[in-house]
């Protein structure tokens, strides 16, 4: 089985005239450490598929499996936990807390499971994204391509299996949306985790190891652009437990 196993995903709103099919019987799998941009217009399904491959929706039939755990099976907390330790989410409006600084955004993914963060584990992570001199901050006080660096730590934390981006760059200038992408695909491939992006930017995607087109729920192409690249790096997974 591959890293990531995908098998008949549909999702079907709502009955007789009010029926869509956002998803119709997907299927595809994912390799491990694979960056693969997921594209289409609007309405095509692809934010669908990103929710349910996250297991934060849940399917009318089908499954997803990672690394062999079949994610929709899990109820209730069981599944809020995989997701947690296993997922890291990016979003394209940062979903930051306003009350919260820099460091305490980061951190709210392993304070969830009564963790903290090795202040040299902080320290690394802040400088990776550029934000050591703002580690105090709060998110009133950073532009757009702060926030969504930041964004990107809190996905890392806890240093997750799947990394799963959506529109991680739709609020942001070209120049900066390109930082964010480098910064992605950099620290992706640097702690070994599989990056899923969905986008409508062209440019963005051509970055991708590999493009899957969806249209009306369906998949309508699937191109490997490049070989993965396989320069890993070990990142501690050694945290403090909280006191």
């Amino acid at each position: 089985m591959s890293y990531l196993e995908v098998k008949q995903l549909t999702k079907v709103y709502g009955v007789n005239e009010t029926r869509v099919i956002a998803l119709d019987h997907v299927s595809f799998s994912v390799e491990k450490g694979e960056f693969v941009a997921i594209v289409g217009t609007s309405g095509s399904g692809k934010s669908t598929l990103l929710s349910l491959l996250g297991g934060v929706d849940t399917p009318t039939s089908g499954n997803v499996y990672l690394e062999g755990e079949d994610v929709l099976a899990l109820k209730g907390s069981k599944r809020a936990e995989f997701r947690r330790r296993k997922i890291g989410f990016i979003f394209q409006e940062y979903n930051l807390i306003p009350v919260l600084n820099v460091e305490e955004n980061i951190e709210i993914p392993v304070r969830l499971d009564g963790i903290r963060l090795k202040p040299e584990q902080m320290t690394k992570l802040l400088i990776m994204l550029n934000m050591e001199e703002r580690r105090y901050h709060l998110p009133e006080e950073l532009s757009g391509g702060q926030k969504q660096r930041v964004a990107i730590g809190r996905a890392y934390a806890h240093k997750p299996a799947l990394i799963l981006a959506d529109e991680p760059t739709g609020n942001l200038d070209h120049a900066t949306s390109v930082e964010i992408m480098d910064l992605l695909r950099s620290s992706a491939r640097k702690f070994g985790q599989t990056l899923i992006v969905v986008t409508h930017d062209e440019n963005i995607a051509a970055t991708a190891d590999r493009v899957i087109t969806i249209s009306d729920g369906k998949i309508v192409s699937d191109r490997v652009l490049r070989e993965r690249e396989n320069d890993t790096e070990e990142y501690s997974d050694q945290k403090n437990p909280e006191e």
